[in-house]
């Protein structure tokens, strides 16, 4: 299923996009990593770890637990990014979780706010998630910047392990009933 805008929209891989992920993270490897939690070593790049990947999210998906979305332009169906709502446990409370990469020729270009907007009116419409927490580190000032424009506001800071170092992440929040 799609979900359309202006410019993208958003489509929950599927067992077919194993290539078309692989080579996102390929290519965006080097800007991820400084912004992950995630250990990934050289077998993360592997085509089957990514189709594996996918079929974890597709589980978690079924399990109402995890929605993960490739964000495409409209005109040309080239992914621009990557997006997805998750549950994890943080200061001891299950809290849903907005994760976002942007490919990096796409930087700037307005694509992930436009796909944010998209994310919070299906998890409005078609979840049961009330609020949902992201984090950035405070130099990630574009990340920050999508989460304001979406109506996060910031409520504190965390630290995060990112490559085995901590990083202290600012945490914005929103709640479902005040997002357009």
């Amino acid at each position: 299923m799609k979900y359309e805008s202006d410019r993208i929209y958003l489509r929950a891989w599927t067992a077919e996009d194993a290539v078309l992920l692989q080579h996102f993270q390929l290519h965006n490897r080097e800007q991820i990593e400084r912004i992950t939690a995630n250990k990934r070593d050289e077998a993360f790049y592997s085509l089957q770890a990514q189709t594996e990947l996918i079929q974890d999210w597709l589980e978690r998906r079924k399990a109402g637990k995890r929605y993960s979305f490739g964000i495409f332009l409209n005109d040309t169906d080239e992914l621009v990014g990557e997006i997805s709502l998750f549950l994890i446990e943080l200061n001891g409370a299950a809290t849903w979780m907005v994760g976002y990469a942007t490919d990096r020729l796409h930087n700037g270009q307005g694509y992930m706010s436009e796909a944010l907007k998209r994310l919070l009116q299906f998890a409005k419409e078609e979840t049961d998630i009330k609020q949902l927490v992201a984090g950035a580190v405070p130099d990630n000032e574009g990340s920050i910047r999508v989460l304001l424009k979406a109506g996060f506001r910031e409520t504190g800071s965390h630290d995060v392990p990112i490559q085995g170092v901590i990083k202290k992440h600012i945490m914005l929040t929103i709640s479902l009933g005040d997002a357009d």
